[in-house]
């Protein structure tokens, strides 16, 4: 396909976004809290008529992203959840929000749920939802859909559910306060998974590019103890893709299929998800998100709204301590322990032109308000510019 036919067949597609004199291509990533407590409750509730599901539906149709990362979606092996999510929830119009239809899915196991058979968390036991690769109650809790008007290169699809916590170069492994020793020993380091849930490269083709979509949802920092375990995690999961991206700095990682390595020099990309990390507030370890942030070779657009704003100022307690700006919150937590934060990320590659971005948060009295309560954290969106994309050829 030319390049300018393929401009004109991406114009030519329903709800298609364009706020700049190129046309665009909506990234989003959303964490829906779909998550339920036993497996396959997801999809019975779903059948029986789901507000919540209905809601989160209602607020892809309004923001209608190109490429979207659900985060937060019980994983389903027989693909059964995600075909009726998109049936009759997606493909069905909400009040004044037209139906969105996704013509291609990906969704693969995750760590969470998965028993290591070792005692991770130290309380003498093998079993609990800690002791997992990921905290979960049963395999694939809290797992992840990315839904795409494009096509994936499925050949080129990487997954890193199960590259070991241990290989990664002077990894941030935790440190028991008490003894001064490791907190994890070399047999739990053995086996012992990096990733909470999976890491995973999508590349999708828009046109005759390709832009690979990096997708992951590490474990919050907190819920642990002095060692700081989840902090150390989380710290490592943002890390992995920073060095992904780095050429130099990724030849340690390899995907679940034994290949090596990281993105090549000039690849574009999108990272995203709830990577549970803010660059001023919050347990963060390390200022964990600086690695992306900060990372030469990525975009932040810092997408901001006015309802994280009046959300803050309304909850007050934990949040009147915050050093940084509420317009750029993305998740409404408990306002008692550590307020409301910027947790939801899109961050293109900085060869990648584009236009808006923002953070679906109405304020309230206008139109969608009342559907952000669905969920404890907000989509997040910026359009990538096609011009610019297309002229980034695979090497």
């Amino acid at each position: 396909m030319k390049p300018w036919i393929a401009l004109l067949f991406v114009c030519s597609l329903p709800g298609y976004a364009q706020d700049t004199e190129e046309p665009t291509v909506r990234f989003a990533t959303f964490n829906t809290s779909l998550n339920r407590g036993k497996q396959g409750q997801l999809l019975d509730d779903l059948k029986k008529g789901n507000d919540q599901a209905h809601s989160v539906a209602e607020i892809i149709q309004r923001v209608r992203p190109d490429v979207v990362l659900l985060n937060e979606f019980d994983y389903d092996p027989s693909g059964k959840v995600v075909t009726y999510f998109k049936a009759h929830y997606l493909n069905v119009p909400h009040g004044q929000a037209e139906p969105i239809e996704y013509a291609f899915q990906y969704t693969g196991p995750v760590n969470t749920g998965v028993p290591s058979g070792r005692d991770l968390n130290k309380n003498g036991k093998t079993t609990d939802p800690n002791d997992c690769y990921g905290y979960g109650a049963f395999p694939g809790q809290y797992g992840m859909v990315v839904l795409s008007r494009f096509p994936f290169d499925e050949k080129g699809i990487r997954t890193f559910q199960k590259l070991l916590w241990k290989h990664m170069p002077d990894a941030d492994l935790p440190i028991d306060p008490a003894t001064k020793k490791p907190y994890y020993s070399d047999e739990d380091l053995n086996h012992f998974r990096l990733s909470s849930k999976s890491h995973w490269d999508l590349p999708i083709r828009i046109g005759e590019s390709t832009t690979h979509f990096l997708v992951s949802h590490p474990t919050p920092p907190a819920f642990d103890g002095p060692e700081d375990r989840n902090g150390c995690r989380n710290h490592d999961e943002i890390r992995l893709w920073a060095d992904y991206i780095s050429p130099t700095r990724s030849g340690y990682i390899y995907d679940d299929t034994g290949g090596r390595g990281g993105l090549k020099t000039g690849q574009s990309f999108v990272i995203a998800g709830d990577l549970n990390a803010d660059p001023r507030d919050g347990g963060s370890r390390d200022n964990a998100i600086q690695q992306l942030l900060k990372h030469p070779l990525v975009a932040d657009r810092a997408p901001n709204n006015e309802g994280g704003v009046r959300q803050a100022k309304q909850d007050g307690k934990a949040n009147e301590a915050h050093k940084g700006a509420p317009k750029f919150d993305t998740s409404n937590f408990s306002d008692r322990v550590v307020g409301n934060l910027r947790a939801d990320y899109v961050l293109p590659s900085k060869n990648l032109g584009g236009g808006r971005s923002g953070i679906f948060w109405p304020i309230p009295g206008t139109p969608g308000a009342g559907l952000v309560n669905c969920s404890d954290h907000r989509l997040v969106w910026i359009d990538i510019a096609i011009n610019s994309a297309a002229t980034m050829q695979e090497k």
